[in-house]
């Protein structure tokens, strides 16, 4: 992170942008979709960034075949990349933190608590996604507009920076299957900012979970064909 600070303000400022064009339009009723949104873009897009490195990694520096010719459990390879990118994205996290205690979002250390735990959840999740989308690439070429697909196909277009309640009901359980979607919904309802049906809350609790679990195990059995 010291030796590369342009990325850290890079991965702050893409999140910020959105929250900053709504303060000065001057749509205060939808400052606080914008900065729960920005929290979860912070999250989601640190993590997408890791697809490069799974690439680079792997077809440059062969860095994958010496974890696995090793003794070292490939999992903490893998643990270790998604690591990185919780890490990168720790310092945009704690910017969208304090602006949400700032703005009456973040009342109580529970609240702190709660932001932390479903950020660390959505990393997981969305870590997963992307190393089981790495072991289908096979072109470095690739990466970086996939990687630009996935951070506006899963955290722009999704009800992340709006209320799923802007969607019709009929499409509202579709608009949450996103990850990114499913924690902006948990943390809209927690702060207090959106009023909806206790249903939906426990669906993108549902999805979460199920997702985390899809995805680590696809994975999982995914890495075991590619090796065999």
């Amino acid at each position: 992170m010291s030796n590369s600070p342009l990325w850290v303000v890079s991965s702050f400022l893409s999140p910020f942008s959105f929250f900053f064009l709504i303060l000065i339009i001057g749509r205060h009723d939808a400052i606080n979709y914008a900065l729960i949104g920005g929290l979860v873009l912070s999250m989601a897009s640190s993590t997408f960034g890791i697809l490069g490195d799974i690439m680079w990694y792997r077809s440059s520096l062969n860095l994958q075949e010496m974890f696995l010719a090793s003794l070292i459990p490939y999992w903490a390879y893998v643990l270790g990349l998604a690591l990185s990118a919780y890490i990168w994205g720790s310092p945009s996290i704690a910017g969208f933190i304090l602006l949400l205690y700032i703005f009456g979002l973040l009342k109580d250390i529970l609240a702190f608590v709660f932001i932390v735990a479903l950020t660390a959840a959505l990393w997981i999740t969305v870590s997963f996604m992307v190393f089981l989308i790495s072991t289908y690439i096979r072109t470095e070429r690739l990466v970086w507009p996939l990687a630009s697909i996935l951070g506006l196909g899963l955290s722009v277009f999704p009800p992340v920076y709006y209320p799923v309640t802007m969607l019709p009901e009929s499409l509202r359980i579709l608009g949450i299957i996103p990850p990114t979607a499913s924690a902006s919904l948990l943390l809209q309802a927690y702060s207090g900012v959106i009023s909806i049906d206790p249903i939906y809350i426990y669906i993108a609790i549902a999805n979460l979970t199920a997702q985390t679990i899809l995805c680590i195990s696809a994975y999982a059995l995914r890495l075991r064909s590619v090796v065999s």
